[in-house]
């Protein structure tokens, strides 16, 4: 193929790949000409087939595009508009594999199921001694559009530098074990992940979650995860089924830089639904945490995984007009490292027990900057870990401007303000609130607590489900 040129499968088709044969490079491509691999309509058409049906029958890749011995720098590819399947596949194989510094590739409108992996970008051997080019990494991947469905391990697994995940549907991606995700990143500058659908992550024997859904672990600088709907069923979730923790897990040193969390709808997950540490820099903002589970739940959790020797120690963490609605467990926990603030979360326990605490921040005063602005309406239990009511709270020189009542909500579903009058309404910090709300409405110069800013109750309360 010269770049610019293209494959394309006949739509309403269905090819068998065999075994073998999956590795897809060519040095002819690249970004200015890249060379795709796409659908086309027949001349016999109706206009309902669907997208080509490209058939693993056993345990291989779909495409490999990887080169082999040392790294050199390729890519410049364009996939669309396919529908991948592996009936036979357990462990090895993998709709799309990259490895060896493999750049500049979109894959949009791409169906895949059953593979032991949806798309797995890999790392790299040594850069090729005559390739300038080679950095041993992925650069510029965006994955848009695409359902990864039963995969046995992984529905994405690794990272590129200027990753896209975006407007994507995963579900049952995992084999129950805690290691297993819908999307885990492992590394990489400049990601997105937004807007995507992430539901029945690793189930076990029993159908119920066991895995994070979207997971994080490495060197990662730059990251935003937004918009994204997290979810699980009532009574099929268990304590290793979380919504997004981006945390440090390996033996090597890792550390999280400039990582923003917001917007996201995260219901019904295991014990802990966002949970950061070795976070620097971070902000978890205008996210929506809903657990209906028959187990408490902390709402935004740091450390959700304590740091290691060498890993770096979390710092100016900002957690702000969260929406938090919980049977019981912790609304938020901040015990690492210092420079943090806490403003303007709105929280709401529906179960009265004694094991409640709004906020969990057992470290030295000198460790945070500011914790105030906070809702927390609760029946039993304390408003801080080891402190006791609000009162005794603010005798010791915290949340003078916080308010222990109940938010007002619309209900456990729609954590909207119910009225102007509701308590959560021009309650916010002045001058720490987030600048808009789940929305994307510009708060006012009297900010609302939690995530959205009063408006009449016509505004969206889900995100879009993703086509399948």
């Amino acid at each position: 193929m010269a770049g610019g040129d293209e494959i394309r499968f006949c739509q309403g088709g269905a090819f068998d790949l065999a075994s073998g044969s999956a590795r897809w490079v060519n040095s002819n491509c690249s970004n200015s000409f890249p060379c795709t691999v796409a659908d086309y309509a027949p001349p016999w058409a109706s206009g309902d087939e669907g997208r080509p049906i490209l058939s693993r029958p056993v345990d291989d890749h779909g495409f490999d595009l990887a080169n082999g011995g040392n790294a050199i720098a390729q890519g410049g590819y364009i996939f669309e508009n396919l529908d991948l399947r592996c009936p036979g596949c357990t462990s090895n194989g993998w709709a799309f594999f990259f490895y060896n510094d493999v750049n500049d590739v979109v894959l949009d409108n791409i169906r895949t199921d059953g593979f032991a992996i949806g798309v797995h970008l890999a790392g790299s051997n040594p850069c090729s001694g005559g390739d300038p080019q080679c950095n041993g990494q992925n650069d510029r991947v965006t994955l848009r559009n695409l359902t990864i469905l039963n995969s046995d391990h992984q529905g994405v697994l690794g990272g590129s530098n200027d990753l896209l995940i975006e407007n994507s549907y995963f579900e049952n991606n995992g084999d129950g074990s805690m290691f297993d995700h819908n999307i885990y990143v492992s590394g990489g500058s400049r990601m997105t992940i937004r807007n995507n659908e992430l539901y029945r992550s690793s189930l076990d024997g029993s159908g119920s979650c066991g895995g994070v859904s979207l997971v994080g672990h490495g060197v990662m600088t730059d990251l935003l995860i937004e918009g994204n709907y997290v979810h699980e069923d009532v009574g099929k979730a268990n304590q290793g089924c979380w919504g997004i923790a981006i945390t440090p897990a390996y033996s090597t040193a890792e550390a999280f830089n400039n990582v923003t969390i917001r917007g996201n709808r995260i219901e019904n997950v295991g014990n802990t639904a966002v949970g950061t540490a070795s976070c620097q820099n971070c902000t978890i903002e205008n996210n929506v945490i809903i657990q209906n589970q028959g187990f408490g739940v902390t709402g935004v959790s740091i450390p959700a995984q304590l740091p290691g020797t060498g890993d770096a120690i979390s710092q100016n963490v900002v957690i702000r007009n969260n929406s938090i609605w919980t049977n019981t467990g912790t609304g938020i926990a901040l015990n690492e490292g210092s420079s943090h603030a806490i403003v303007s979360n709105a929280i709401q326990a529906t179960s009265a027990t004694s094991g409640w605490n709004c906020l969990d921040t057992t470290m030295s005063a000198a460790n945070y900057n500011v914790i105030n602005y906070n809702v927390c309406g609760f029946g039993a239990g304390e408003w801080a870990n080891g402190v006791g009511d609000l009162a005794a709270w603010q005798v010791i020189g915290w949340g003078i401007n916080s308010i222990a009542d109940v938010p007002g909500f619309v209900s456990g579903a729609d954590l909207r303000p119910a009225a102007e009058t509701a308590v959560i309404v021009d309650a916010g910090s002045p001058g720490l609130s987030s600048l808009t709300d789940f929305n994307g409405n510009v708060r006012d110069s009297l900010p609302d607590v939690g995530a959205y800013e009063w408006h009449p109750l016509t505004e969206k309360l889900f995100l879009p489900l993703v086509v399948k």
